[in-house]
């Protein structure tokens, strides 16, 4: 259980407009924010019960700080290890916020920053809601922790939204990571009104106050004040249990749900047939059933660790470029040159080796901001602003003034040391030299440098728009002051960077190519594509190895392949049928509807008899562990942990997996977990 100082409820009263108001603000300790913690929810418990109704005309939940609610506190998620732990977490938030429902006085909450899993289900059991115009992130974001809103969250919703608009919100945006603004809950009916944040409170109880004498205007579906209006599950109970059974039915689909909650989900239709009220009890029982779940505990794992990466910044260093250069005009270079110019203030210059090649990425980079305007991601002002610090020239003298300069050329070591060499020669001495190789030694690379300490690697994930990870690699020659300028300019693009050490293949692309060496040979060896392909479907990664394989390319990989093979022969194979697509110049070894090429099955040897697909998913896994196993006895990484982050990030692995090194734990007995926090998902 949490030793930190738990949030305050502090209850007042105010009177507007001859409207007596009773005030119940949340107050966090100083630095944290509001969770809703056991001593927390007690405190709110308390206040609740103290307030005298009779002598009240409405209740005001208030937030104080940045956040409306952070949700609860999981510290007690993190020591839960019986299925009785989980309950009682359910149990008090559920009971507590019932209290809310009951209250036979109207109840507004007044949401002035984000309000998150277990406070935006606190807000919903008041009648009315009034955020700020200034919120950007409302939402029940359970799912993507392996579990489901567990204090009446999604009753609460359906009634508001219905089933199919609530289903929308608590498990495809929050499997997506995606939230809610007041602009767009207001359209979904979730918020009541949008006020400016000027003074919110104040202004909220002015519209409290307008709303009970009938003069303000709210959506159709509000109910009408009053003692009549409690907010009791009797109302509205056969849409909201469809909603909770439809989303455990689809937690279900995306592999993290138990047998027990189909069971369960059963047993609500049946007893709502009876006439009985069954979501509380079921609620409670699904979230003790799913906290106790392996998927659940890595989930909480990879978002202990993803919230830990956001906070190691290194300190003393601020960066704020005014130049940048980026060498090389291809797909990459250009992806790199936008990132620059939409995160900071410089002039961003590319160079290529002609004027029509530099014209060509120019087109490029109008085309991607044009499409980023269709898609209302950025506005036509925006993507003018962007556009006019984007520059092109087939002249490298011209980046005399850059600061940072990055390179994006092939993936060859003598054309990167070809760059280094004309570059030393052009910028200044504190530039600092950035290169984006996937697998090239930075050692390497900075040998025909002058002043190696300067060079570094910043390796960018394919699209750069989308994957939050830079590796930052620290070559042998690297100076710490390189680093920390790395660390402030990776975290100045909005990216999280994660330190690795210089060996081939780094993090990702060694672990991935491990993998692909393993599909690959089995592949080559003549066992079914197909059943390699999809022989890993049951642990949830994003793609499949050849899906994978196609959207990195078969000539990138080819390369990437070949550069391990050379530093780890015993471990990495070189695979025929690859070289041999690459060759051809064909997309990858799958067509658009997913069967395997025609022009590839004529690289491949005769079939064998077909391994069973969980002995193939054994050694897949097997070898992934053991190259994980190297990643940190060669110290590339410190910690599995870094390892997550890096699979989390980069290649888009799912929290459910915890990254990857809970996932090889609990597939293949390995023991990376003795780095996790209390509820290791390893339960072997």
């Amino acid at each position: 259980m949490t030793t930190a100082a738990p949030t305050r409820t502090i209850l007042s009263e105010r009177t507007v407009f001859n409207r007596r108001f009773a005030i119940l603000e949340f107050q966090p300790p100083a630095g944290t924010l509001t969770t809703w913690s056991a001593p927390a929810l007690d405190q709110l418990a308390e206040a609740l019960w103290s307030l005298d109704t009779a002598r009240l005309d409405a209740v005001v939940f208030h937030g104080t700080g940045r956040v409306f609610g952070a949700g609860a506190d999981l510290d007690e998620f993190r020591t839960s290890t019986r299925l009785a732990d989980g309950a009682a977490i359910a149990t008090r938030g559920y009971d507590v916020f019932d209290a809310i429902s009951r209250l036979d006085v109207p109840t507004v909450a007044v949401i002035q920053g984000p309000a998150l899993g277990g406070a935006l289900e606190l807000a919903l059991r008041a009648d009315y809601r009034v955020a700020a115009s200034s919120v950007k992130a409302l939402g029940l974001p359970e799912v993507r922790l392996g579990l489901v809103p567990g204090w009446g969250g999604l009753t609460s919703l359906a009634r508001l939204i219905g089933p199919a608009r609530t289903k929308h919100i608590a498990v495809t945006n929050a499997l997506l990571g995606k939230h809610l603004t007041a602009a767009a809950a207001l359209k979904e009916g979730i918020v009541d009104v949008v006020l400016d944040d000027e003074d919110l409170l104040e202004a909220a109880l002015h519209w409290t106050s307008d709303l009970l004498n009938r003069t303000a205007p709210v959506r159709e579906s509000a109910k009408e004040f009053g003692p009549a209006a409690t907010v009791g599950y009797a109302r509205d109970t056969v849409p909201a249990a469809a909603a909770v059974t439809d989303l455990l039915a689809r937690w279900q689909q995306e592999g993290a749900a138990a047998e027990p909650i189909r069971q369960s989900c059963d047993r609500t239709y049946l007893r709502i047939a009876a006439g009985e009220d069954p979501i509380r009890q079921d609620t409670i029982r699904t979230f003790a059933t799913l906290l106790q779940s392996d998927e659940s505990r890595a989930s909480i794992y990879a978002f202990d660790i993803l919230q830990d990466a956001r906070k190691n910044d290194r300190a003393g260093t601020d960066l704020e470029p005014a130049s940048v250069g980026v060498v090389g005009g291809g797909l990459m270079a250009v992806q790199l040159a936008l990132v620059f110019a939409e995160h900071t203030t410089a002039t961003v210059l590319i160079n290529d080796l002609d004027q029509e090649r530099v014209d060509k990425a120019l087109e490029r980079v109008t085309a991607q901001l044009d499409r980023s305007v269709h898609r209302g991601r950025i506005t036509n002002e925006r993507r003018d602003e962007i556009r006019g610090r984007i520059h092109g020239t087939a002249r490298l003298e011209d980046f005399h003034t850059c600061e940072i300069v990055i390179e994006a050329v092939f993936e060859q070591i003598e054309v990167k040391q070809q760059v280094w060499t004309a570059l030393e020669r052009i910028v200044g001495s504190e530039t600092l030299l950035l290169t984006n190789t996937s697998a090239l030694s930075i050692a390497d690379q900075a040998t025909v440098l002058q002043h190696p300490g300067r060079l570094i690697g910043f390796h960018f994930f394919n699209p750069v728009a989308v994957l939050p990870l830079i590796e930052i690699v620290q070559g042998a020659n690297t100076a710490t002051e390189s680093v920390d300028k790395a660390f402030a300019l990776a975290r100045k693009l909005g990216k999280t960077p994660v330190l690795v050490q210089d060996r081939p293949g780094f993090v990702v692309n060694r672990l991935l190519t491990r993998l692909f060496s393993e599909v690959l040979q089995l592949i080559d060896d003549g066992a079914d594509p197909s059943t390699v392909d999809h022989a890993l479907d049951p642990v949830g990664l994003p793609m499949t190895p050849l899906q994978l394989l196609q959207f990195i390319g078969p000539r990138v990989q080819l390369h990437i392949c070949e550069s391990l093979h050379n530093a780890y022969p015993e471990r990495f194979t070189l695979s025929p049928s690859l070289a041999g697509i690459a060759k051809d110049g064909l997309p990858g070894y799958l067509a658009e509807d997913g069967s395997i090429l025609p022009e590839v099955t004529r690289l491949l040897p005769a079939s064998k008899p077909a391994a069973a697909p969980e002995d193939i998913r054994t050694r897949i896994l097997a070898a992934m562990a053991d190259e994980a196993q190297h990643l940190l006895s060669e110290g590339v990484v410190s910690r599995p942990e870094h390892i997550d982050l890096c699979m989390i990030l980069g290649a888009n692995y799912p929290l459910h997996t915890g990254g990857l090194t809970p996932l090889l734990d609990r597939e293949t007995g390995s023991h990376f977990s003795s780095h996790l926090k209390a509820g290791s998902p390893s339960r072997a």
